[in-house]
Formats: structure tokens, C-alpha cells, sequence
């Protein structure tokens, strides 16, 4: 018996092994949203500008996304439980180094390396979690896991931006990092092995040609809007994305132990929901930066209150995220998912009318519609891939999940961001976010063609702990395909 295995053979419910890794992922998150409003405040206490310091958010989302399919796949080899357990330690170690920070170098460096150690943890507590419930309750798992996702930052804004107001933004990572430390604690205590996979070694070759691919996309994206796209390093940037990532598949289809199964992403529910995620947050990320600058610009609001107005966003998201599993019973995972999206671009569009018109209920509606939406399409779109790649696969799965979101939030914010600047007016912004709603309409025709059943009854015994979940989606393999088509009608 090593530090990290289990202290004691007792089995906790699914619910308490849930509860747990979401007192993880919520620490880890609670920041963002507060953050991104304190930038100001940031820059001048460490006297450094703001476009510097908007690196302690950007750069940290750029190793989320880099590093998270390669933590997937450690956690798929050496046990979901081991890589959370040491995730999450190194995040807390760094969260309380953050607070510290004597410049702004020291806080990028900071956040970077602790995004790292954080990257390892997502997929892990969603693996462990789908493990330790029955599988009709797929959806209503990764809902509840959305929508904590999405109420952690609002309770960072509600919580934080009075204490940074009373101390500092240092409060913020004093706070993280002690409830890093509770769910380290708590982690150990209770959340259950899986099976490491000895027979495998970890495709560290494929993890860095993967990681030069997408990092070289993702910077290049990012620092287009400022230095331009005919810049040499943006050009240089984006013409070795594709080298890489040809080395890449290249490699694995050589290895004996490829990071990833290239024939499985070719599998319609896989392929499917990576695309669609990519045409999924990126208007939506788009979204709440273009929001908060037309805010800013058309309203003359100050950072506290565009962080009340944005704050209806992410209760929204999780109200419609905890609802989804059961509107997925009821509807089925395709009615759902279709409408999900709608909403997200129809609520972008509202956003751009309120602008124009000066409206600010307009606004507020459109925020909480948008956040409604993606609440309820992401669960079922969720589901859908981690049961196409099976259990065996789960973290690498989620993990290239997470990184397609991240390169479409990239991609958003930076293109759709340089279409406006200081003095637009409402009649620009209606004409941006009119565009931003144009590209969430892809992710409707995208996420059509994921391959659900119909509206489930669940009728039969819970499985055991450990069986694979099919809440929405129909069973894999020859047998399954005339269910598939009928479904699919």
C-alpha cells in the first residue's frame, strides 16, 4: 500500500465520491470569472500594464489545453485516482506560490505551471465519477458536473469581489489554495481506485508533438489580435501547426502506444462532439468578452457592474445543466442538444440587439438565455463521447473534449474580438454579435448529426458501481445499427 491508494477498504455511496471531486473542480475554478474583473486592479499593484497581465488568465487557459489530453491518458494508464491526488496537491502547492507573486512574471509562471497540475484533475474526477453510478444516470452525471463547473465562478464573484475590495487579489488564491488543500484531504479519503493499465507505457513522444501543434495554434490565435496576422511569428505559428500535428499522426500510427486511438476519432460520436464543441464555446466565449467590452464602451459600466450583469451567465448555465439530464428522459438527447444550441446563438443575437437598441433588460435576457443553453446542450453532448470511447479511455477522452473548447474559446475571442475596438458603437456591436450568433448556428448543424436514441424511460435495475453508462446513447457495435437509424429518425 502506497500514500496514494485508498486508507481504507470501505466503499462510499456514488454521491459522496461525487460530492467530493466536485469540491476539487469547484477550487479550481471559483477564480476566473472574478479574476478577469480584478485585471485592473492586478496590473497596478505589481506595476505592470493590463495587456501583460491579461496573460495570468490567457496563458493559463493555453496549458489547460495543451496539457489536459496527455494528464487524460496518464490517469487512463496509472489510475484516475493517483493523477487527481497528485494534481491536485502540486495546484495547491502553486495556488499559495501565486499569492505571493512579486511581479507579473512570477504570477504568469505561477498560474501556468499550477493550470498544469489542474489540467490532470478534470478528466480524472470525471472518470472517477462515471465509474460509481448506474448507467442511466450518464446525462444527469454530467450535468450536475456542468453546472457546478459553471456556479463556482459566479460564487467566486459574489464571494470574491468584496474581499478583493476589503484586502487584495492575493485573497483570491489564499482562498483557492485552501480549498485545494480540503479536497486533497477529502479525495484521499474517499474517492476509489481504477485500474492502471501495466501492459501500456505513457506516448510521450505523441504527447509533444501534440502539445507544439495545438500550443503553436492556440499562441499564434491569441496574439494575432495584437500583433496582427500577417506578423512573422503568427504566420510561423499557424504554418507549423499543421506540420506538427501531421508528425503527430504520424507517430501514432507507428507506436504501440499511441496517446491516442486515431481510428476512434474517426467514430461519429467522437469526431461529432469535438467539432461541435469548437463551434460551441467559441461564439459563446466569444460572447462574454464582446459583452463586457460593449458593456464597458456602450453603457460606461464599471468592472463591478459588468460583473452583475454577466453574473446571470453562469447561474443560468447551471440551472440548465442540472435540468438536463432529465429533460434528456423526457425529450431525448438530440431534441435536447439541438435546442441547447439554438438558445446559445439566439440569446448572442439578443446580447447584439440590446446593444444597438440600449437595452439593457435586451442584455440580461440575452446573457441568461445564452447561459441557459450551452447548460443544456453540453451534458448530453458530453455523454455522448465518453460513452463512444468507453471506459478504458475516459480521460483521454474528456481531455481532447476540453482542449477542442479551448481552441474554438481561442479562436473566438481573438477573431471576433479584433472586429471592434475603444469607440464602437451600438450598430457595431449588433453587427459583431449578429456574426458571433452566425457561427453558434454551425454548432446546431453540428450537433445534429450526434447519434442519440429517444426520450428514455429508465425501467431497468441500476447497474453495478463499475458498468458503463448509456443514458441517451444507444449500445455500440453491429448489432446496435438499426436502433442507431431509428433513433437517428
Amino acid at each position: 500500500m502506497t500514500l496514494l491508494d485508498p486508507p481504507t477498504i470501505r466503499q462510499y455511496s456514488p454521491r459522496t465520491v461525487q460530492t467530493v471531486a466536485l469540491v476539487g473542480v469547484a477550487s479550481s475554478s471559483f477564480t476566473i470569472t472574478v479574476l478577469s474583473a480584478a485585471l485592473a486592479d492586478i496590473a497596478d499593484d505589481l506595476g505592470s500594464s493590463v495587456s501583460t497581465v491579461t496573460w495570468v488568465i490567457a496563458a493559463p487557459l493555453l496549458a489547460f489545453a495543451v496539457f489536459t489530453p496527455m494528464a487524460g491518458k496518464l490517469g487512463d494508464l496509472h489510475g484516475h485516482r493517483r493523477i487527481f491526488l497528485l494534481g491536485f496537491a502540486g495546484a495547491a502547492v502553486l495556488s499559495f506560490a501565486t499569492a505571493t507573486a512579486w511581479n507579473a512574471g512570477a504570477l504568469i509562471a505561477f498560474r501556468v505551471v499550477g493550470q498544469g497540475f489542474s489540467a490532470s484533475t478534470g478528466p480524472s474526477a470525471l472518470a472517477i465519477i462515471m465509474r460509481v453510478f448506474p448507467e442511466d444516470r450518464r446525462t444527469h452525471v454530467a450535468g450536475i458536473w456542468s453546472a457546478v463547473l459553471a456556479a463556482s465562478p459566479a460564487v467566486g464573484v459574489v464571494v470574491g469581489g468584496p474581499l478583493i475590495d476589503l484586502t487584495s487579489w492575493r485573497i483570491l488564491f489564499v482562498i483557492q489554495g485552501i480549498g485545494m488543500t480540503v479536497a486533497v484531504l477529502l479525495a484521499w479519503r474517499v474517492l476509489p481506485s481504477t485500474e492502471k493499465r501495466d501492459d501500456l507505457t505513457f506516448d510521450l513522444v505523441g504527447g509533444v508533438l501534440l502539445a507544439l501543434g495545438i500550443g503553436s495554434l492556440l499562441v499564434s490565435i491569441n496574439r494575432a489580435a495584437s500583433l496582427g496576422w500577417d506578423h512573422p511569428v503568427i504566420v510561423a505559428g499557424l504554418a507549423s501547426t499543421p506540420v506538427w500535428l501531421a508528425l503527430f499522426a504520424r507517430w501514432e500510427k507507428r507506436t504501440g502506444h499511441p496517446l491516442v486511438e486515431l481510428a476512434v476519432l474517426t467514430e461519429r460520436n467522437v469526431a461529432v462532439p469535438l467539432i461541435s464543441q469548437i463551434f460551441l464555446n467559441g461564439p459563446y466565449m466569444a460572447a462574454l468578452v464582446l459583452t463586457s467590452l460593449m458593456l464597458a464602451s456602450v453603457f460606461d459600466f464599471d468592472t463591478a457592474a459588468i460583473s452583475l450583469m454577466i453574473l446571470p451567465r453562469p447561474i443560468s448555465f447551471a440551472l440548465g445543466a442540472a435540468s438536463a439530464g432529465a429533460l434528456v428522459e423526457r425529450v431525448g438527447g438530440r431534441a435536447v442538444v439541438m435546442a441547447g444550441t439554438t438558445a446559445v446563438a439566439s440569446g448572442i443575437g439578443l446580447v447584439g440587439f440590446g446593444a444597438s437598441e440600449h437595452s439593457l433588460m435586451m442584455v440580461g435576457v440575452g446573457v441568461a438565455i445564452a447561459g441557459l443553453g450551452s447548460g443544456i446542450a453540453r451534458p448530453p453532448i458530453i455523454a455522448a463521447l465518453t460513452e463512444s470511447v468507453g471506459n478504458r479511455d475516459l480521460g483521454v477522452g474528456t481531455g481532447m473534449l476540453n482542449m477542442s473548447s479551448q481552441i474554438g474559446a481561442a479562436a473566438g475571442i481573438s477573431i471576433l474580438s479584433a472586429l471592434i475596438s475603444a469607440d464602437s458603437t451600438g450598430a457595431r456591436y449588433l453587427t459583431v454579435f449578429a456574426i458571433t450568433a452566425g457561427c453558434a448556428l454551425v454548432a446546431v448543424l453540428v450537433s445534429g448529426a450526434i447519434r442519440f436514441s429517444g426520450a428514455v424511460k429508465p425501467s431497468r435495475p441500476a447497474a453495478s458501481p463499475t458498468a458503463p453508462y448509456s443514458a441517451v446513447i444507444v449500445e455500440r457495435g453491429p448489432k446496435s445499427t438499426e436502433a442507431d437509424d431509428r433513433g437517428d429518425q
